[in-house]
């Protein structure tokens, strides 16, 4: 039995990739960060393609110029500058070249030397300026195929910019703008500040023994050194493929260790390239690739590797270069107050690490967890107040309700109806709802700019106004109290009732858009609706597996639900928020156990009508209801989860928390999906892995991993909302349908494609890779 299980939570979830997006600078369309005057470009804007980091650069002074500025002359070394720029790499050259040819005065501060980045690149080091046909807005021109040619290029146009050697500890707010504060503890300065430090921070670590040894290096500067040597590189990506390629075409016996068993970040050329290397290579060099392998150990003269099966084998190395990247410099954003996306602070990786030391939660964003627990408790006030808790009754009790008129609730006209409607507070909920969605629809739209946002959001904003909030609240009770429906009509959808403010039950109309178990009042009923058991049925087994088949998930999750509308509103700010990675990938198994409850009551509540009063009916109020102690799947599913943590958190942890991890009717459409033909599709060639569409998936899918393949993206988690397909800088990915059974691609998606072309006019067609 846990076998089976455990294969079907592998078929459903947890085969996916489950990748994390590093943690960068939260900066906008123009490289603006949430404090005003400071701006970030450059790699850790989020592109690492050489060309954007020298457009980036130009365009924030620009920026800067729109906005307006009151040009200053510097008093001394210390400024006061128009702008200071901290990095002296292409984006930050760039900026000053754009401030010295716009009259603004400038300070460059750099820790290491100009160009620092480049120049370490090792001898001969292939450069690719993507995208070929993009022209940045700087006049910096950057043409060169090779490393020393292209530092050569550099030098020669930026000779008269002067350049600080100086290390920024952080930026702090003055009266006339900021100060950049140096490790030497002086203080530069300057209206605007201009962050281009790149990747600058440390080295990722392999945390392993040994790593501290001299020979481990982590990045190779010329390859002739090392000839006839035995070296190890570790790592998967181009840096670390061109290192191989160089070392072994200089005659070194070179190993390849990479922990997956293929090769996916790398552009294709650096993989065929390698390839051949290992199959055969001309001179004395060799090229061993060991994948899928763990590095154990570094030992002086040699590195304990591990494969899947946790065999160990030892590699002779004299030189080991670990190429895993760096980390981004996060302490410094952190202590200048720049906000990072979805960073909580400085979280152990371990529970033994978070008990062995209390340390780590001084850096923790306590105004963030505070503001989450302040706000989950006026949630549980709001629901208190709408089912009548103790805060209705109190306001009730003491007079302050604001719904103390007594309108004519015998009276059909209009007005009438409308504030019959408006004496109960679900009215104004929905109201509230209804207002939220139109007002941040309008804004997505506004800020996406795009032909599909634009239908979807317009979709979404229709189906919540009118079948969701005016239909029931309106419509249906003038008809009804003027006899203008069928009199069996309303009997078989909306019975009568003494507690209903019309007299009968309108809003049962929800389920007319929302789903069984999505929405369950009309299946879970005390004597069955056979009109809405019918509808509900074909709802939910018939037409959403059909839309599903041919649109994927997001049919309904992205175009018609009410929880899916908010998310992609209001919540559409705040989608670089959804947590990643395997752990809560695993989270996403919740939904398939609401799902077995949700089918547990349907036939509970089917025993309940067969034989009224035995156990299947006291068991269905126990599990409905709570018993006495009310934490039943009514409370717990629809108003604890739906309610207070799936809205609660859409400012924490994204608006889809409640669609991805707990919504019944979407665990029911992941098994639907798993045989559907919509994919997300990815041309690999033009993938520069800059993780923007991992980043973006408020779903936590890893979409840069399927992208790095070329595979069509099958997690179905998916909600079509577009956001990756946008986002990518390179248009790599587009919507499209494939055989289910062979992956072949049978349609791609026409209006994802115009959105497409907008985004390569504006941004320039790419082919790929960085530089």
């Amino acid at each position: 039995m846990l076998n089976a299980l455990a294969r079907y939570a592998d078929w459903l979830h947890l085969q996916w990739p489950a990748g994390t997006p590093e943690k960068l600078p939260k900066v906008d369309d123009h490289f603006r960060t949430n404090i005003d005057g400071v701006y970030v470009v450059g790699d850790l804007a989020g592109v690492p393609l050489l060309k954007f980091s020298v457009d980036g650069g130009a365009r924030a002074v620009q920026d800067i110029l729109a906005r307006g500025i009151d040009p200053a002359e510097p008093e001394d070394e210390t400024g006061p500058f128009d702008v200071v720029i901290i990095g002296a790499g292409a984006s930050g050259m760039a900026a000053a070249r754009e401030a010295k040819t716009s009259g603004l005065s400038f300070c460059v501060l750099e820790s290491q030397r100009r160009f620092a980045t480049i120049k370490d690149f090792q001898a001969g080091k292939p450069i690719y300026t993507y995208p070929e046909d993009m022209t940045p807005e700087s006049d910096l021109a950057i043409s060169a195929k090779v490393k020393e040619a292209l530092v050569e290029e550099l030098e020669t146009q930026t000779a008269d910019l002067p350049v600080r050697h100086a290390t920024a500890h952080r930026i702090d707010q003055a009266p006339t703008g900021h100060e950049v504060v140096t490790t030497d503890g002086d203080r530069v300065r300057g209206q605007r500040v201009i962050v281009a430090i790149g990747r600058s921070g440390n080295f990722r670590s392999l945390g392993v023994p040994g790593e501290e040894q001299d020979h481990v290096q982590h990045r190779l500067h010329d390859p002739t050194r090392c000839r006839g040597d035995q070296v190890l590189i570790i790592g998967g990506g181009d840096s670390a493929a061109e290192a191989a390629a160089a070392l072994t075409e200089e005659g070194a016996d070179v190993t390849l260790s990479y922990r997956r068993d293929e090769f996916v970040r790398p552009k294709e050329e650096n993989v065929e390239r390698l390839h051949e290397l290992a199959t055969y290579a001309e001179g004395e060099g060799h090229l061993t690739l060991k994948m899928p392998t763990d590095v154990e150990e570094i030992r002086p003269d040699a590195v304990v590797l591990s494969d899947e099966h946790d065999d160990p084998e030892t590699v002779d190395a004299s030189h080991v270069f670990a190429m895993i990247g760096r980390e981004a410099p996060l302490d410094f954003f952190r202590r200048s107050g720049i906000e990072l996306r979805n960073d909580w602070g400085d979280v152990p990786d371990s529970l033994n690490e978070a008990v062995s030391s209390l340390s780590w939660l001084k850096d923790l964003r306590w105004d963030r967890i505070t503001a989450f627990a302040a706000f989950f408790f006026f949630m549980a006030a709001v629901y208190s107040w709408k089912d009548g808790g103790w805060i209705g009754q109190w306001a009730q009790a003491t007079g302050f309700f604001p719904f103390g008129w007594s309108p004519d609730t015998s009276g059909t006209g209009a007005f009438d109806i409308l504030l019959t409607s408006m004496q109960k507070p679900g009215f104004y909920y929905t109201f509230a709802y209804s207002a939220l969605v139109v007002v941040f629809g309008v804004k997505r739209i506004r800020r996406r700019k795009t032909p599909y946002i634009k239908v979807q959001t317009l979709t979404l904003m229709g189906i919540q106004v009118l079948p969701l909030f005016i239909l029931p609240e309106f419509v249906l009770p003038y008809l009804g109290a003027n006899g203008l429906l069928p009199a069996g009509f309303l009997d078989a959808l909306f019975p009568t009732s003494e507690y209903a403010v019309h007299g009968r039950q309108y809003w049962r109309a929800y389920g007319f858009i929302l789903a069984w178990p999505l929405f369950i009042w009309n299946v879970f009923t005390a004597d069955p609706l056979w009109w809405w058991l019918g509808i509900c049925f074909v709802q939910t087994f018939v037409l959403i597996p059909g839309m599903i088949y041919f649109w994927g998930k997001g049919a309904y999750c992205g175009w018609i639900c009410t929880c899916g509308a908010l998310a992609e509103t209001l919540g559409d700010q705040h989608r670089e928020k959804m947590p990643h990675g395997p752990g809560w990938n695993k989270l996403n198994l919740a939904g398939q156990v609401i799902m077995g409850v949700a089918f547990a009551l349907l036939f509970l509540r089917i025993g309940g009508w067969i034989w009224p009063g035995g156990w299947a009916a006291e068991a269905y109020r126990a599990v409905l209801h709570g018993g006495s102690i009310g934490l039943g799947y009514s409370w717990v599913v629809d108003i604890l989860l739906a309610g207070m943590v799936g809205f609660g958190v859409y400012f924490w942890l994204s608006g889809r928390f409640w669609c991805r991890f707990f919504c019944p009717l979407a665990a029911i459409m992941h098994i639907y999906h798993r045989f559907s033909r919509f994919r997300i599709l990815a041309d690999k060639k033009k993938c520069i892995s800059c993780n923007q569409c991992t980043s973006v998936c408020h779903q936590g899918i890893d979409v840069m991993a399927y992208a790095q393949k070329g595979e069509p993206m099958d997690d179905p988690e998916c909600v079509r909302c577009s956001a990756c397909v946008e986002t990518c800088p390179t248009g790599v990915l587009e919507f499209g349908q494939v055989r289910p059974n062979t992956g072949e691609v049978i349609h791609r998606d026409a209006l994802e494609a115009s959105l497409t072309r907008i985004q390569e006019h504006e941004n320039g067609p790419a082919d790929a890779a960085t530089a």
